[in-house]
């Protein structure tokens, strides 16, 4: 009888050294117990999560690591502004499990809450924001940003995690710099290009326009003058060269030699006997 007994003894322990494991939970996690009995008793989820360290449970029991550090959710966006210009850019939902409460974000919304409970309204809460700015204001107001950021993150706060009571606290939501895409910034530049050059020629035609009617405007007073004194066009040209020189001379350092050479027939060349 005292073998029978040690040997059910032993049996029993046994079996229940079988049924015991052995999890490590992460620093930074916390682990969820889920109970599953195989013949009696009630499954379900342990209110109590685990912390750091190694958690001893039974095979029927499954342990869920719950990360309750901040985690970044990131989403991309090719959508329309509001005058239907599209933009692209990527918006980010930063957020963390409340420490302690692991248990009931799992027994009330799984392990991927943010895939099914989050995702989507954070997505429309996003395009609804951004379709209320014009493209210009989008891309080159810096405050636009920020009042974007704020207004998606009270509708998540109120929307979605008060009102539904999703144990996690929002830490921020951030919007990345929004463009037009690719296509759109190349064919801009483009244009961009296209209207320099368009000014830069039309400049360019202007100035010379200028320029000649100022040579033209200079020499119709050149005319002028050389007739109000007599002169032919000879003899205003020596007259010319003369007023040059003169300021060539004027503006010249002290020791300055000037060779001067005048048309002949010009106002300072005498007429030669017998001519």
């Amino acid at each position: 009888m005292t073998k029978t007994i040690l040997l059910i003894g032993g049996l029993m322990m046994g079996f229940g050294l079988m049924s015991v494991g052995c999890v490590a939970i992460d620093a930074g996690h916390e682990g969820v117990l889920v109970e599953q009995p195989f013949f009696f008793g009630h499954g379900g989820v342990d209110p109590i999560p685990s912390k750091t360290g190694r958690v001893i449970a039974a095979p029927t029991t499954k342990v869920i690591p719950v990360d309750i550090r901040p985690v970044q959710y990131s989403e991309h966006f090719d959508i329309i502004s509001a005058e239907n210009a599209p933009v692209s850019f990527d918006a980010f939902l930063i957020a963390n499990v409340i420490e302690g409460r692991s248990p009931e974000l799992i027994s009330r919304y799984g392990p991927d809450w943010y895939q099914h409970n989050v995702k989507e309204a954070f997505r429309t809460f996003v395009r609804e924001e951004v379709q209320k700015y014009p493209l210009f204001q989008l891309t080159t107001e810096p405050t636009i940003r920020a009042k974007l950021q704020n207004a998606i993150a009270r509708e998540i706060q109120t929307t979605l995690i008060e009102k539904q009571g999703i144990p996690v606290r929002l830490n921020r939501v951030v919007v990345g710099s929004i463009l037009p895409p690719k296509g759109v910034v190349d064919q801009t530049t483009q244009t961009i290009i296209q209207e320099q050059r368009k000014i830069t020629m039309g400049e360019f035609q202007k100035a010379e326009e200028a320029r000649e009617d100022a040579e033209r405007q200079r020499g119709i007073a050149d005319r002028a003058y050389r007739e109000s004194l007599g002169l032919t066009a000879l003899e205003f040209v020596d007259l010319r060269r003369i007023e040059v020189q003169k300021e060539i001379v004027q503006h010249a350092p002290a020791a300055l030699t000037v060779i001067m050479g005048l048309e002949r027939g010009g106002i300072n060349i005498p007429a030669l006997a017998g001519q």
